[in-house]
Order: structure tokens, then C-alpha cells, then sequence
């Protein structure tokens, strides 16, 4: 079984629930509920690129949690499928910084509550229609597949306060890049470790006296242990140990994406494996 399969304490797997909703004509979609989450559309205005601004918004049951990009030891991460919407091209999407979730058994990342994940469009000419289908992991002591299909229609050059409020929050807890010299990785060399489990040292450039927390992802068939701090000070160096098992990403060319999280602000940073 993959090391990123969902961990059951206590293995009760709960019938899937599927909710479906309407198309609107709006700039807020209408909710797809869920057993224990639920989840819709958001749709701003055109950004100074030329590309829509929406985003999907998550909304969690007290006590209950989903999953990060990167997941961690357990859990899987968001499968979100744009592929049936009309009159758009590329759509990214962007994640906030996770909390360290720990169940005695592993550490995982996740996020609990609340999440809005901002999503950059590419638009055609004219109207957009969006139409979102989303498989994630909603875990408790239990963990639940919850599968969403959300639809939002927007009209160009409409807009809507509520929908831009919430995007514009969203972006303000999105990494934004290296600052060099300031926030950074400074160097990434190979520790030790075998092909299968390699470990990496990572310094990194931090503000004088700040506490720090730190992400490092590797290729989406490597899974990563969390980050030990093995030198502290102005310029510490977290070592992070890799699971290779199954990979076909080699070590040589592979890219790094590590995320330096302060009290402040958070930065994320890509780093190429020589």
C-alpha cells in the first residue's frame, strides 16, 4: 500500500458522499455538501495579466481535517478536475501553508476549518463556465473520501464583493517568493542516506532570532519525512529524509520545492537536485 494512503485509525470507512450543485450565474456557486465538508466556486475579477481570479472554498466540520498538496506520512492529497468547464485554458491553483497535524501514529498536513484555495484562469473570449470535480480525504479519528462536483458560470465583467473579499484574504496567506539574502535556501546538499531513502541538508538565510517552520516537497512519487533541525542559529539547516520506494523520478534534475514559514510571512522556494 502507498506510504500516502489514507490512515484509518480504528479502519471504518463511511459510505462516500456526493453532493451536486447547481450552475449559477453568479460570482459565489452554490455549496456541494458533503458527509462532513462541503465546498463551492469562487470567481473574482480579471487580474493586471489578463487572468481570472476564483478560487475553491472548503469548509470542514468541527474537529474534522483535510489534506495539504503534500500530505505528509498519511493521507492523500486534493484530486481537483477542471477538465468539463468551457471557455477557459490553464487553471492553477495555490495552496496556503498547512499545519502539522501529529495522531501518535504519524505527522501529516492539513488543514482544519476553513480553507480558500486561490485558483489563476486562463478565460476565453467570453462567458466562463467552471465545473469542479473534487476528491479529497476528510479525517477524525476515521477518515472519510468525500467526492465533490461544483459548477459556477461567470459573467465577464461582472463582480461580486463577497467572492472578491475572499480571494483577496486567500492570497494574503499564499507563499510568496525567496527573498534572498532575507528568507531563503541558501544551499541544498545530499546528506547520505540510499537512492531508495536519500537524505538532503538544506540551509536556509532566516531573520535573526525568528522562529521558523519548514516544508520540503519533492517529486510527486517521493514522500517526505519532516524536516529535522540539525544546525540552528541565523543560518540553520533542516536534513529531510526522502521515501524513493517505487519511484521513477530520479535523484539527478529533480526539483525540491521547500516552503520557509515565519510568525509573519511564509515564502516558497524550488531548488534543482544536481
Amino acid at each position: 500500500m502507498r506510504r500516502n494512503s489514507l490512515h484509518f485509525t480504528g479502519l471504518v470507512l463511511f459510505a462516500l458522499g456526493v453532493g451536486l450543485a447547481t450552475p449559477s450565474s453568479a460570482e459565489v456557486g452554490a455549496w456541494s455538501e458533503g458527509d462532513r465538508a462541503r465546498v463551492r466556486l469562487l470567481a473574482g475579477g480579471i487580474d493586471a495579466d489578463g487572468a481570472l481570479q476564483g478560487a475553491i472554498e472548503i469548509e470542514l466540520a468541527p474537529g474534522w481535517h483535510t489534506y495539504w498538496r503534500s500530505p505528509g506520512a498519511v493521507g492523500i492529497p486534493p484530486q481537483a478536475d477542471f477538465s468539463t468547464s468551457s471557455n477557459v485554458g490553464d487553471i492553477a491553483i495555490s495552496y496556503p501553508v498547512p499545519s502539522r497535524y501529529d495522531d501518535g501514529y504519524a505527522i501529516s498536513n492539513v488543514y482544519e476549518g476553513r480553507v480558500v484555495l486561490p485558483l489563476t484562469i486562463a478565460p476565453g473570449d467570453g462567458p466562463v463556465s467552471l465545473r469542479l470535480s473534487l476528491d479529497i480525504g476528510v479525517c477524525e479519528e476515521v477518515c472519510i473520501p468525500e467526492h465533490f462536483d461544483a459548477a459556477l458560470d461567470v459573467g465577464m465583467g461582472a463582480s461580486d464583493a463577497v467572492a472578491n473579499r475572499a480571494i483577496a484574504e486567500a492570497w494574503k496567506a499564499i507563499p510568496g517568493p525567496a527573498e534572498p539574502g532575507v528568507l531563503a535556501v541558501d544551499d541544498v546538499t545530499r546528506h547520505g542516506g540510499t537512492d531508495k531513502r536519500p537524505e538532503f541538508d538544506v540551509a536556509l538565510v532566516t531573520p535573526p532570532g525568528e522562529p521558523i517552520e519548514v516544508f520540503v516537497e519533492g517529486p510527486t512519487d517521493w514522500y517526505a519525512a519532516v524536516p529535522e533541525l540539525v544546525s540552528e542559529g541565523d543560518a540553520p539547516v533542516y536534513r529531510v529524509m526522502f521515501d524513493r520506494l517505487g519511484a521513477r523520478t530520479p535523484i539527478d534534475g529533480a526539483d525540491l520545492r521547500v516552503t520557509i514559514v515565519t510568525p509573519d510571512r511564509a515564502v516558497e522556494q524550488k531548488v534543482r537536485l544536481d
